[in-house]
């Protein structure tokens, strides 16, 4: 967790949640996350028909990709060699309700690259079936060419979970809140092309 944005998002959520494992979606109020609201975005899991889409997604994040992202598919967006390894990494987010930073890379067509970081926050939603997770998609770089030429495809380069992080105070970025220090790095696990952490922040 290296973008401010997830430090951000990350740290309301934990203030919401309080004791619980995750707060209630009606809960999130986006007046209170006005300064990543465009990057920030909630995802609809269908445990029956095993589908993730997009509920909601901000202005900045649809205009990277350059259309409007409400109703697709959140797979539509990886690379196919990264579609399992980013359902089961939904799928331990919304079922063990496991915070999960993921760095990944997105491209354009004309293979311009832009390093990007994905916050996943598990959210209650009441008695529905249907689970939602809350996140942001925040590029570490501006590049000029952001929005004229949209982005195609990602590509995963690590997953970490961050159970570590939810038993310490969050940072003071929002009201209440108290500094901590940051967890020691963690061993991580290659499986495939891939590299997953539990726990820990760098």
């Amino acid at each position: 967790m290296r973008h401010k944005n997830s430090k951000t998002i990350f740290t309301y959520w934990n203030n919401l949640r309080g004791d619980r494992p995750a707060p209630d979606r009606r809960e999130i109020e986006p007046s209170d996350i006005r300064n990543v609201l465009g990057d920030t975005f909630i995802l609809e899991m269908d445990p029956t028909y095993r589908s993730v889409s997009f509920r909601l997604a901000g202005t900045r994040l649809c205009n990277a990709y350059g259309r409007e992202l409400k109703g697709l598919g959140f797979l539509a967006l990886w690379d196919e060699t990264d579609n399992m390894a980013i359902f089961n990494a939904i799928r331990q987010v919304h079922e063990r309700s496991r915070p999960c930073a993921i760095s990944s890379v997105a491209r354009t067509d004309n293979d311009r690259f832009t390093d990007y970081e994905i916050m996943l926050l598990p959210l209650q939603n009441g008695d529905a079936s249907a689970k939602r997770i809350l996140g942001t998609a925040s590029p570490f770089t501006k590049e000029l060419w952001h929005g004229a030429e949209p982005l195609v495809c990602n590509r995963m380069k690590s997953a970490r979970f961050l159970d570590s992080e939810l038993e310490k105070k969050a940072p003071p970025m929002f009201k209440g809140l108290t500094q901590h220090s940051p967890t020691p790095h963690q061993h991580a696990r290659q499986i495939g092309h891939l590299k997953v952490i539990d726990g820990g922040l760098n």
